[in-house]
């Protein structure tokens, strides 16, 4: 019982201003080698569907000059990479039950791709859920070569740079002394950022609960707003392109609130009331969380445009004869 109590992930608040999160292996009650086989199927095809959505994305130059594409094609690297890295780091220790190779520079590449690359792909879903408003409503914004750069391709690489400088220095810099555990999955512990009340506030009310709540707000608000200018304009054209744009970027966003969210709210409720609380589910919700990058390219292909159209076309189909008995 007690050693099962230790492998959980526990969140201790340590004063009213400093706090630090002890990460161990997720639980004894989880099975690793059915982590393993999870992990690893969905991994393999979420690598597969990465390579073809991107290879699709970037060959076709209309898909690859649209303005809503980019930050897509930018979500796709950043979730390749994550399942090139940081899920085989998973599975290595999932076969093994250690970390290999034991060294600190490991662990520190691990913590950098594992948290900052998943709050980079959610702050950028948010950056595209903002950016689909004026993509569709105020389309006058992003009329001229100036005002793109000012307001889409500035803005998104802000985010990206910001979100690197973030993990970088909160992970790579010596702002606290790191302590490793190669006998647990994710060297054994949060980097020691967790004890810093600046970096820990920032990024789970930041970029986890903030990037959440309005992810959520701003794709309700797209639907009620394209389905209001529905029915004033009545242009069936321009209706079913903006139906698209919408349902895209709605789909885009329900993995990261399905599998992702409920982690959220576990972290808010240990922030503010009960450092302990849900210790039980915690290690699940962890593990869950993962599968919001799993299903962000599968996603991504399903709301391609014509695409399932020149997937049939490679399909061949079969030609039945139909003969036609008359009867006299």
């Amino acid at each position: 019982m007690d050693q099962s109590k230790d492998n959980d992930i526990i969140f201790s608040l340590e004063t009213k201003h400093s706090f630090s999160w002890n990460l161990s292996t997720l639980s004894l009650e989880l099975d690793q080698p059915l982590c393993f086989w999870i992990f690893f199927v969905f991994d393999v095809f979420a690598i597969l569907c990465s390579i073809f959505t991107l290879f699709h994305l970037l060959v076709k130059s209309d898909l690859r000059k649209a303005l809503q594409n980019h930050a897509l094609i930018i979500l796709l690297i950043f979730g390749l990479l994550y399942d090139l890295i940081d899920i085989p780091l998973h599975l290595q220790f999932f076969s093994t039950g250690v970390v290999r190779p034991a060294v600190a520079e490991l662990c520190l590449i691990w913590w950098f791709i594992d948290w900052g690359f998943f709050y980079t792909i959610e702050t950028l879903l948010l950056f595209s859920s903002i950016e689909r408003h004026i993509l569709i409503f105020h389309s006058q914004m992003l009329a001229t070569h100036r005002k793109r750069l000012f307001f889409h391709y500035l803005p998104m690489l802000c985010v990206v740079l910001l979100m690197m400088i973030f993990y970088s220095v909160a992970i790579f810099a010596p702002i606290c002394e790191n302590k490793f555990d190669f006998t647990s999955n994710l060297c054994g512990m949060y980097a020691c950022y967790a004890s810093q009340p600046f970096f820990i506030i920032l990024e789970q009310i930041g970029f986890s609960t903030v990037s959440s709540c309005f992810i959520l707000v701003f794709n309700i608000a797209l639907l009620i707003r394209i389905f209001r200018q529905k029915h004033r304009i009545r242009r069936p054209i321009q209706w079913r392109k903006q139906r698209k744009l919408a349902i895209q970027m709605i789909l885009m966003s329900i993995p990261f609130l399905i599998f992702s969210l409920p982690l959220t709210i576990i972290y808010l409720v240990r922030f503010f009331y009960k450092p302990d609380w849900a210790i039980e589910i915690f290690p699940r919700f962890f593990v869950l969380s993962y599968f919001a990058i799993f299903c962000l390219p599968f996603v991504c292909l399903g709301t391609l445009p014509n695409l399932w159209d020149k997937l049939k076309k490679l399909i061949p189909r079969r030609r039945w004869k139909i003969a036609v008995v008359l009867i006299q």
